[in-house]
């Protein structure tokens, strides 16, 4: 059977920095046209199969990202904390705490999880319907999840009426709306501050190393690990398929540290629009970096913020995040402004530096894959800068280091 054209095969992006790797545009291809392909360095980037192409631009609508999917936030803005128990979470618990609210009451929410593939480990998006199936969406994953594999399902639910949260980077939440083509009152969005996304290849890669330096797969990987308190929370904590728990300091873990000196980020996070006012869900949710130094008077409501627990920023960004907020009862609300949060969050004012050696990084793994940079990385990166940054990090606070690397950033990019 032949397929009737009716227009051109798109061009989805200009360059790779143009294409967040959302998935929106496979996912709303009504012939299955577009693939999402992982090239060498690991990201991945859609690729339209001409033959398949109908030329209908369903795909180009989709792209949340190029059509700027999003408005400026108009507030107000919060130190948050949930009123649950946060000691899964990265910082206040409140995408934790408004989830299970909403479960509770008959709603599902979707966000990033990990599955095992043999002794692979990669990170996408899944539903969770019940508070046990909430659990492996809370925690920080510094990786690029699969995000387009669940917006099928999520457009499924918004037709039968639940009532959904969906939480995801901005680039996600845009695409996600791109999919959708239309509003849905019964869907709530929540974008987080983000710092940026390696690969889901790398991140697979980096576990499946790690598992073979322990003897035992790695089965879970979690960021900030808060065992020693929200300020000290640079710690990663391996759990093992044999029931071992690993905990390595973020400066010694060549990943971790990398994505902390924003080396293997993809293309697009260092041009990302969503790293301002600007954003793409109905809320947005992040840590409250400097909460003691910009806004002391927070940590006074000691009972409610705890700093050894972590404290979040909350941005309502539109009436719909403000209604969903005002009918919650699962956080504790601090009224601060928007200013504040942002002097302690580098990507609420501007998205991450690009590096001048980050081609380095990205072409030595595209080359010779994690071990070969993981080899640049310990050459380059391991000497007296690497220990004085050691020392900085385990001796002074958190916020400190915080204002260091605020005002060496804003200084670099004056000077470039």
């Amino acid at each position: 059977m032949s397929i009737v054209k009716r227009g051109e095969v798109p061009t989805l992006f200009e360059s790779p920095s143009h294409c967040c790797g959302c998935g929106a545009c496979a996912a709303a291809c009504p012939k299955g046209a577009i693939t999402m392909s992982e090239g060498k360095n690991g990201f991945v980037l859609p690729v339209i199969n001409s033959e398949l192409c109908i030329g209908c631009g369903t795909c180009t609508r989709a792209c949340g990202l190029n059509r700027g999917i999003g408005s400026n936030s108009v507030g107000p803005f919060f130190a948050a904390a949930g009123r649950d128990d946060v000691s899964e979470s990265a910082s206040g618990g409140v995408f934790g705490a408004v989830a299970r609210e909403l479960i509770s009451s008959g709603g599902v929410a979707y966000g990033a999880s990990y599955e095992r593939e043999g002794n692979t480990l990669r990170v996408l998006h899944s539903r969770a319907a019940s508070v046990d199936e909430l659990s492996p969406l809370l925690n920080s994953k510094y990786v690029q999840s699969d995000a387009g594999v669940c917006f099928a399902d999520v457009k499924a639910d918004l037709r039968e009426g639940r009532q959904v949260l969906f939480c995801g980077t901005p680039c996600q939440v845009a695409g996600l709306r791109g999919f959708l083509g239309r509003d849905y009152q019964n869907l709530t969005t929540v974008d987080l501050v983000c710092h940026g996304v390696p690969s889901g290849r790398m991140f697979a890669d980096c576990a499946e190393d790690y598992g073979k330096q322990l003897g035992s797969p790695v089965v879970d990987f979690r960021f900030r690990c808060k065992r020693e308190g929200w300020g000290h929370s640079l710690l990663l904590l391996l759990l093992l398929e044999d029931g071992r728990e690993v905990t390595i300091p973020a400066a010694k873990s060549p990943y971790y540290d990398m994505f902390l000196n924003l080396k293997t980020l993809r293309d697009s996070c260092y041009r990302c629009p969503y790293a301002g006012r600007f954003r793409a869900g109905d809320l947005t949710i992040g840590d409250f970096w400097g909460v003691d130094v910009n806004r002391p008077d927070v940590l006074k409501d000691a009972e409610r913020f705890n700093q050894m627990k972590g404290v979040s920023c909350l941005l309502v960004n539109n009436d719909r995040g403000r209604k969903f907020i005002e009918t919650s009862n699962a956080l504790d609300l601090f009224p601060v402004e928007f200013k504040d949060i942002a002097k302690g969050n580098d990507q609420l004012r501007h998205p991450s530096a690009l590096p001048k050696d980050r081609q380095l990084y990205i072409d030595a793994y595209a080359n010779g894959g994690w071990n070969a940079i993981e080899r640049l990385y310990k050459k380059r990166e391991r000497g007296v800068a690497f220990y004085i940054k050691s020392i900085a990090r385990r001796l002074l606070p958190s916020s400190l280091i915080n204002s260091i690397k605020q005002v060496v950033g804003d200084e670099a990019r004056r000077v470039s």
